[in-house]
């Protein structure tokens, strides 16, 4: 049951760090280092998250989530 959890927590970390990674390809330029993402805002934000955002958001849930049961398990 450790090792299960373990895993399950390692790849779910590992998720959430491929998807951040792909989230902050959006901003690569000069000015996306120090908060460009205004650039875009000229003609009004987008409402909402696309599906990148929306599963990167819920990854962290699991990440939270696998954290805490982990933490259980092993104590």
């Amino acid at each position: 049951m450790k090792v299960v959890m373990i895993v399950i927590h390692i790849a779910v970390g590992l998720g959430l760090i491929w998807m951040a990674l792909r989230q902050m390809s959006k901003n690569v330029e000069l000015g996306g280092a120090f908060g460009g993402g205004a650039a875009y805002a000229h003609f009004g934000r987008k409402k909402g998250l696309d599906t990148g955002g929306k599963i990167t958001a819920a990854l962290g849930v699991a990440f939270f989530i696998t954290s805490l049961l982990t933490a259980f398990v092993l104590k």
